[in-house]
């Protein structure tokens, strides 16, 4: 089966996850009703194409990462048949758009549970976490090498759940706050993903000198090498932003995978895609000292 015809099947299925409000698109880290003790009873199926590269690249992290429950891959067609099983879990790339827009601009890594609900489309079956991978129509490859990254944060979600519930319903702003606590470590920018214009002197002072601005290479290498006590920014926006949809903004940890700060943000003539003034603000804080 062509990538074409998968995401032709996964729309007439309606999987495209709708998004009522601007709330729910920002609730990446699913506010969970269960605790999810018991996920590593159950098994993990991996929905891909063997002709699609990105599939390809999401399998080769999830055989090199995933280890909090047993996994398999399957195809959308047998995903057909096996979603309304509780028993399982599904992994998959989806599109996701909000109800007024005409098409999806982006494209979600999302786990998501089995059961009956599934009949009414992947947007009403229990959803665990859906984070935002990639423009719809990027064929740029940069997702490759950040999803070793998002295998890890969706696994580290899962255990942070089963160890306290309390963390699903505080959702994104649990991420969010990590970042008081990254002060003693160094920031790597994309500077193409700084929503403004900012000098790297205005930014080095910001940050103590503890933060480069560097292309989108030096950022990939970092993570590729998993350098130590390194943060790295990640930005994902529409190929063409247009006003009323969304910018989110992320920074993982390249030594452990993990997310140390989320936000979004609507894209508006005077708020373009990006790292906004007040992200970089409230980053800078724990760094300043």
């Amino acid at each position: 089966m062509t990538t074409i015809q998968m995401r032709h099947l996964l729309a007439l299925f309606c999987s495209l996850l709708i998004f009522s409000n601007q709330s729910d698109a920002q609730e990446i880290f699913g506010k969970a009703k269960n605790n999810y003790r018991n996920f590593s009873n159950k098994k993990t199926m991996v929905v891909s194409n063997s002709a699609d590269f990105t599939d390809l690249a999401l399998n080769d992290a999830v055989k090199s990462g995933w280890k909090i429950s047993e996994y398999e891959f399957c195809t959308l067609e047998r995903f057909e048949q096996m979603r309304r099983d509780t028993m399982f879990y599904f992994l998959l790339r989806v599109e996701g758009k909000f109800r007024r827009e005409g098409e999806a601009s982006i494209e979600y890594l999302t786990l998501v549970k089995g059961g009956p609900a599934s009949d009414k489309g992947i947007s009403k079956m229990e959803e665990i976490v859906s984070l935002p991978l990639q423009a719809v129509g990027d064929e740029s490859g940069k997702a490759f090498v950040f999803l070793p990254a998002f295998i890890d944060i969706i696994q580290e979600h899962i255990i942070n759940v089963g160890e306290d519930i309390l963390k699903a319903y505080v959702g994104n702003s649990f991420y969010s706050n990590r970042i008081e606590e990254q002060g003693s470590k160094r920031i790597i920018f994309d500077r193409a993903e700084i929503g403004y214009q900012v000098t790297d002197e205005e930014i080095e002072e910001q940050f103590a000198g503890k933060v480069i601005l560097a292309d989108a290479a030096v950022v990939e290498e970092a993570v590729q090498k998993a350098e130590p006590q390194t943060i790295v920014s990640l930005v994902i926006s529409p190929a063409e932003p247009k006003s009323g949809s969304f910018s989110y903004q992320m920074l993982i940890d390249t030594g452990t995978h993990s997310m140390v700060f989320f936000r979004r943000h609507k894209i508006t003539s005077k708020l373009p895609a990006g790292f906004t003034r007040e992200d970089i603000k409230r980053i800078s804080i724990p760094f300043q000292k």
